[in-house]
This record gives structure tokens, C-alpha cells and sequence, in this order.
């Protein structure tokens, strides 16, 4: 089975598990079409095709408009003419990977018409608030909901912004996942000083002003991981706490497993903010639409407390505990003091992790696009009725 992917957007880097899992599979040939991404993403996606050159091809095709210049990446476009760069095989399945209402998304599906017209498509989507986009974005997503064949949200709220604005074809919840091998527990927990963990976007929406208090609060040390805009009152905590907290920059995942393992518990006090990074008159409210790094917390052993924010209550479950804005160093505080409370999440978040691993989720997708083969290609073979006058 062919399968072409079409992905946008610097956050491609959270499908290299997915990636993986895909060229693994013996079944299938995967072709890969890329704009706008980072530099990381171009060095796994070429480790991945090295690994599996006769399975696993990928371009980086030309864009126009990207996120870095807007702010979004519902206005990432692929450069005119770009298209004729795509791959030239007939595909069994076209899968994309960015919102119905992207402009890269309108014209994916505008090359699969004119090139491959009746083959299904499938398509990832995150979005979990309803947001009025200005035109011509939502005449692009109603038109991207007539084509699409099935739609895989990554969380229930994904699949309800779907149907709300007007999808009714069939879908399937499929979360973001994580590589068990290389985000593995330690053979013993965390230890040394209790130690709180960040990883992130050091942003306001990310709640980086609790985190530091909570933290000063029972004198725990603090590993942040990150940047951003926030980074200097990060510093300034450092040289106020010296030998307490912590800043590294961002690190691939080849790092991050280990760094997750020096704590005892990963914080996420994220809150609800809305920005204007489109046109100034539209609002968009900002959320958790997941939380990666808390299914990658877990597969390390670590528990998690989360703000009711998003979708983290629901990736979480019962792995960690999700607390009011204003209650962090409660929270954190209990799993310092209880070790009893804090072994019985740290095996919670490992039995948990299992539902996000990248092989199973992988293997959910390829069963549906399996089924979407088999009914397309019944469909292709079925007779056509004979018409009134015609023998």
C-alpha cells in the first residue's frame, strides 16, 4: 500500500515517531511532502530514509508565506508550481497532516484531484476551540470537509471542533504518541532533591509565573527545559536561588529522555490566553491542544500535574493529578511528602504511556487506511447500472 503524507508547519517534528512506525511496516511505501519545517525535522526524516530507503522517501518542497512571517500555520502555502516536485506515483491513500482550514491543506487536495482524482484522504486535525477565521479560510475548510474521507482528531475535543463546524464523514480519535524505546523509565526513580520539571514554550500561557513561585514556595529545585520570551525571568530565579534552578535551552529528543529522568515530577500549570497573531481583529483563543511532552513524561516513569487546560486532564488521565490555577504548590508539595501517592502515579503514568506508543498508534492508522483501499477499490469495480434504453 502507497501512502503519500503532506505536512506543514515547524510542529512536524511531533510526527517522527509516527514517521518511523510507518517506514517499519513491511506493507507499506510511504512518500513524504514537507514545507516549512526545522532543521531537525529534515535530519530525522533523512535518518528515517536511511534506514528504510526502499520504503521511506521524503522532499522538501518550496513555500510561500511561512509561519514565521504570520504567526500561523493556516498560512503556509505551498510556492507555485511546486507540485509538479511531488512524487509521480499514484498513491493508495493521500494523508495530511494540518487543519482543514490551511491553505496548504486546500491545495494538497488539489493536486490529489488533478493527479489522482478518487483516491481517498485522510487528515490529521488538532484544533480544539472553534474559531471564526476571516474568509477565505472557512470556505477552504468546508470545501476540505466534502473531500476528506476520514478524519483523525488527536482528542475527543478535536473530533466535537469537527463536527461543530459542520464534518460528518467518518473519524477516529488518534493521539499523539511516543517511541517507548528511547523515552524509557530509569532503573530507579528520581533522586537527590526533589526536583520539578519543565518543558515548553517559556510563554505566559504556559503559567511560567506559578511554576517559580510554586517552586520558591517548598523550596524544590527546578529543571526548566525551553525558551522564550519569558527566559530572563527564568534567569533571574536562577541567580536568586543559586544551585536551585535550572535552564536549558531546547534539546533534541535524544536528550530530553535523560532530562526528563532527573525529575520527579513534570509541571504543566498552563492557562487560557487569546492572542491576535492573524489580523489584529481576530481572536483566537489558545489552548492545550495535547501536551506532547506529557505522554513522553509518563513513558519515562514521571507524573504529571496539569492546570484544567485543553485537552491535558484527558492525555493525563489518572497519571497525575490536575489542579485549579493558584493550587500548584499544594500539588506539588503532597507528591514531595507522600511517597506512597507518588510510586502509585509513577506506575500509573508507565501503564499509561502504553495507549500513546507510536507502533500501536500506527498501526491504528494503517487499519483505516486498509478499509478506506478495500471499499475504494470495491467501489472502482462495482458495475455501473445499466440506464433506461440501454442494454
Amino acid at each position: 500500500m502507497r501512502v503519500l503524507v503532506a505536512a506543514v508547519g515547524k510542529r512536524t517534528e511531533h510526527w517522527e515517531g509516527f514517521f518511523a512506525a510507518l517506514a517499519a511496516s513491511q506493507d507499506l511505501e510511504v512518500d513524504v511532502v514537507v514545507a516549512d519545517v526545522t532543521d531537525l525535522t529534515v535530519g530525522w526524516l533523512e535518518a528515517i530514509a536511511r534506514r528504510h530507503p526502499d520504503r521511506f522517501r521524503f522532499r522538501v518542497v518550496h513555500h510561500l508565506m511561512g509561519e514565521d512571517r504570520t504567526g500561523h500555520m493556516a498560512s503556509i502555502a505551498y510556492a507555485p508550481g511546486s507540485w509538479r516536485t511531488w512524487p509521480d506515483r499514484r498513491p493508495d491513500v493521500v494523508h495530511l497532516i494540518g487543519e482543514p482550514s490551511y491553505l496548504s491543506t486546500a491545495q494538497a487536495i488539489a493536486v490529489r484531484d488533478r493527479r489522482w482524482p478518487g483516491v481517498p484522504i485522510t487528515h490529521y486535525a488538532a484544533q480544539n476551540v472553534v474559531t471564526a477565521f476571516p474568509w477565505p479560510f472557512p470556505w477552504l475548510e468546508r470545501r476540505a470537509y466534502r473531500r476528506i474521507d476520514l478524519a483523525l482528531p488527536i482528542t475527543s475535543a478535536a473530533l466535537d471542533v469537527l463536527r461543530r463546524k459542520g464534518y460528518r464523514g467518518a473519524a477516529h480519535i488518534v493521539p499523539l504518541g511516543v517511541d517507548r524505546r528511547r523515552f524509557a523509565p530509569a532503573q530507579e526513580p528520581a533522586s537527590g532533591p526533589f526536583t520539578v520539571g519543565f518543558v515548553g514554550r517559556l510563554e505566559p500561557h504556559k503559567g511560567i509565573a506559578e511554576l517559580l513561585g510554586a517552586s520558591r514556595a517548598i523550596g524544590s529545585r527546578l529543571l526548566i527545559v525551553g525558551q522564550g520570551s519569558l527566559a530572563g525571568a527564568v534567569r533571574a530565579e536562577a541567580v536568586a536561588r543559586p544551585g536551585e534552578v535550572q535552564l536549558i535551552p531546547w534539546s533534541g529528543h535524544d536528550e530530553l529522555p535523560a532530562l526528563l529522568r532527573r525529575m520527579h515530577v513534570l509541571a504543566l500549570p498552563s492557562v487560557e490566553i487569546t492572542q491576535r497573531n492573524v489580523l489584529p481583529w481576530v481572536r483566537i483563543p489558545l489552548r492545550e491542544q495535547f501536551g506532547r511532552v506529557l505522554v513522553e513524561a509518563m513513558s519515562c516513569g514521571v507524573p504529571c500535574v496539569v492546570t484544567p487546560v485543553g485537552e491535558m486532564a484527558e492525555v493525563i488521565g489518572d497519571a497525575g493529578e490536575v489542579v485549579e490555577p493558584g493550587r500548584l504548590a499544594a500539588a506539588l508539595a503532597r507528591l514531595r511528602d507522600d511517597g506512597e501517592h507518588a510510586a502509585n502515579l509513577r506506575s500509573a503514568a508507565l501503564a499509561r504511556a502504553e495507549l500513546f506508543d507510536w507502533d500501536h498508534i500506527a498501526d491504528e492508522v494503517r487499519d483505516g487506511w486498509r478499509e478506506l483501499v478495500t471499499r475504494s477499490t470495491q467501489s472502482r469495480s462495482r458495475p455501473m447500472p445499466a440506464r433506461a434504453g440501454v442494454s
